[in-house]
């Protein structure tokens, strides 16, 4: 499951505010065999870290990408490097992986679409982040953990860094997974295949809001004043 302007302004990636362990939250009670044991987060920052999900990311799928032909593939990388990579682990066990990459490099799948398709490029602009490579073990994609695992880590993304916005490019069944994280289907395309795919967008209060936390405090500040709040990461050119 995953997932331009080139003068466009961008937010620092790197950022002291990750913990890099989150505190653990309540666990979840599907499975009564693991359910002592909380979930916590983990932000792999180098490429040594992430050697740590390997086995996550063997399940990757680039299938959509490469059926619209976005040119993503071979930038695997450089959109770890410049986006953040997360784990979510009960124990030592990695149970979900999922990376967020924020525009203004034009390594999004969005920003890469919008030259092929028309939509409203004012979702792209500072604070905007790719949600994808949202990937899972097949003995662990039960509905319940996947979105405990969403919640998990973009309460941590909205905490820590400067967000506005949330978008993916994805399928129509993963668009309707992304419709119960606050996002809905803006534009929609089809691929060389003739498969059908999505443009998901949600606004940060709409995710915090469908998640059941707290929207980010420089967000309701921002849509006040129309500046950036105190504490928002400063912007740097690409």
């Amino acid at each position: 499951m995953s997932m331009q302007t080139s003068s466009a302004l961008v937010p620092a990636v790197s950022s002291a505010a990750w913990s890099g362990i989150v505190s653990p939250v309540q666990p979840i009670l599907y499975n009564p065999a693991h359910s002592a044991e909380p979930l916590h987060l983990r932000v792999l920052r180098t490429a040594v870290q992430r050697r740590a999900i390997a086995g996550l990311r063997r399940h990757a799928a680039f299938g959509v990408e490469g059926d619209l032909g976005l040119g993503l593939q071979p930038q695997e990388e450089k959109r770890d490097e410049i986006g953040i990579v997360t784990a979510v682990y009960r124990g030592a066990r990695a149970l979900a992986t999922l990376r967020l990459v924020p525009t203004g490099y034009g390594l999004t799948g969005a920003e890469r679409l919008a030259e092929k398709v028309d939509f409203d490029q004012g979702i792209l602009g500072e604070g905007s982040w790719e949600l994808g490579r949202v990937i899972m073990e097949p003995e662990d994609r039960h509905p319940d953990l996947l979105l405990q695992c969403l919640r998990l880590t973009l309460e941590e993304v909205m905490r820590a860094e400067h967000v506005r916005d949330f978008h993916a490019t994805t399928t129509p069944a993963m668009a309707r997974l992304w419709r119960r994280v606050g996002m809905r289907t803006i534009v929609k395309t089809t691929g060389a295949s003739g498969a059908s795919y999505c443009l998901v967008h949600g606004q940060v209060e709409d995710v915090a809001a469908a998640l059941h936390v707290e929207a980010p405090a420089d967000f309701s500040l921002q849509t006040q004043t129309g500046v950036p709040a105190a504490g928002a990461r400063p912007d740097v050119h690409a």
